[in-house]
């Protein structure tokens, strides 16, 4: 009677019909889509097309199953063929492995194990599986939920709805934003970690947090995480350099008023807001801040390419534009260890160079930059035995390209390209894109584009103290 009021090519009476029961109805979609299905079945087995049968049998037994377990909207037709090609093709696999004729050559091939078998295809798979499975656990409870319920389960919207007591619309947009996000999370662990950390830079040197696609990369890359932690560390070094307790600056203002009394008046000009400041380290303090300017005679002897003649002798006139600037740091316990002491260069001059402290091992403090900071943070670490030393800083006025190489511009003449100036705090210089470090360009500092060496991302250049290599074009600002 079903099939007389039935227009048809119309199943979803019948689907309707039989998920409420009437088995009936099912005997009658199977009438009605066999014959097209097996000759489908056929064309998919090909030389094992005597098993289309079967595999039609199996395609509507599955079906059977599939439409009493929900009650979502289907396509009868399609679905059923899809049904019949997923069948044929599990059963083409088990005749691939099963029925291989061992005398036929030309079935030789079919010997060969198929291509997921492969061990290294198969870790692939594994890993990937792995991956998923650790980008569904960082989903929020409700979106993995409505997800695997959907995916998995197979239920409906209107159940999932109920479950998670609210509408149809909004479960399909948690399941939409679950697939997004599984889609990013992909995107993100693919993601070049080159261009990661170059983003992650670019936020530390703002103050700004970086792009959601970066923190995604780092949450799957543990190298990008240790390069991210990195940065934090030098934010928290730089933070401790503070003025120290007043109790340490006070002990440091005896202490320098102490030396000044012993040194000589022409080669020791200390101001009213030359200050003195504090070791961090424990046991270790320093005295008054000495200015050397254009005209003294250097305190000791220096070698840098800030300098117009790349050296300059102890006691030689200092040059226009030029200015060393020296504390005395003093031991008042048997403790040793690193400490920081800052110097801070005459107003227009930056931080040149770093000069050798006799009895001291020195080097600058994160945070400080040569070429731009006006302010050096140096840490100092005492040799064996010695009771005091002198870390020394070379201070020079920028020219108007921003470096503080001398005769620069004049030597980089002929070189070609264009002038450009690094706009990250540090970031490495290359043999060749993606090859080993030769050295690193500094925030601000100004390098020449090497003509027409580019590729992809990448940019040859030459700094102003004549290195040359690779860097990230956006590594570059105007």
């Amino acid at each position: 009677m079903l099939e007389q009021r039935t227009p048809k090519g119309d199943d979803q009476p019948l689907i309707a019909a039989f998920r409420a029961g009437d088995d009936a109805a099912f005997a009658q979609i199977f009438d009605r889509h066999h014959n097209v299905l097996l000759r489908y079945a056929r064309r998919v087995l090909g030389r094992s097309c005597e098993h289309a049968e079967d595999v039609v049998q199996e395609a509507m037994f599955r079906a059977s199953r599939a439409l009493r377990r929900d009650e979502r909207h289907i396509e009868l037709r399609p679905w059923l063929f899809r049904l019949v090609r997923n069948c044929a093709l599990d059963e083409l696999a088990r005749v691939r492995t099963d029925s291989v004729a061992l005398d036929d050559a030309d079935d030789w091939g079919l010997l060969r194990a198929s291509d997921a078998t492969q061990p290294e295809l198969a870790t692939e798979q594994r890993g990937r599986i792995r991956d998923l499975l650790a980008d569904i656990s960082t989903l929020p409870a409700p979106q993995r939920h409505a997800l695997l319920r959907r995916e998995v389960d197979g239920i409906s919207h209107s159940a999932l709805a109920g479950e998670l007591g609210v509408t149809e619309q909004a479960t399909k947009n948690l399941v939409h934003r679950a697939r997004t996000n599984l889609v990013k999370h992909e995107e993100a662990r693919s993601t070049d970690c080159q261009d990661v950390r170059l983003a992650l830079l670019e936020a530390h040197d703002e103050g700004r947090r970086a792009s959601a696609a970066a923190y995604r990369h780092v949450a799957t890359c543990r190298g990008c995480r240790t390069f991210r932690a990195g940065l934090k560390d030098t934010s928290r070094a730089v933070a401790m350099l503070v003025p120290a307790p007043l109790i340490l600056i006070a002990i440091g203002l005896v202490a320098g008023k102490v030396g000044a009394a012993g040194a000589k008046g022409a080669m020791l000009k200390t101001g009213a807001t030359a200050t003195a400041g504090a070791a961090l380290a424990t046991g270790m303090v320093v005295g008054a801040l000495q200015v050397f300017g254009p005209g003294d005679p250097a305190p000791q002897s220096a070698k840098s390419l800030a300098l117009p003649t790349g050296y300059l002798a102890k006691g030689a006139p200092l040059p226009a534009g030029t200015s060393m600037i020296r504390r005395p740091v003093r031991l008042t316990s048997t403790r040793t260890g690193t400490g920081t002491v800052a110097l801070a260069c005459p107003a227009g001059l930056r931080v040149a160079d770093l000069l050798a402290s006799r009895g001291a091992t020195v080097a600058y403090a994160p945070g400080t930059i040569p070429g731009w900071s006006q302010t050096a943070r140096v840490n100092v670490e005492p040799g064996p035995g010695a009771a005091s030393t002198r870390v020394t800083v070379l201070c020079r006025a920028p020219d108007a390209l921003g470096s503080i190489v001398a005769g620069w511009p004049a030597s980089a003449a002929g070189a070609g390209g264009r002038l450009r100036h690094v706009r990250l705090q540090r970031a490495e210089l290359l043999e060749h894109p993606n090859g080993a470090a030769v050295g690193s360009v500094r925030y601000r500092q100004p390098v020449l584009t090497l003509g027409a060496a580019t590729k992809a991302g990448w940019q040859r250049i030459r700094t102003d103290t004549a290195e040359t290599g690779w860097v990230r074009t956006a590594v570059l600002g105007p």
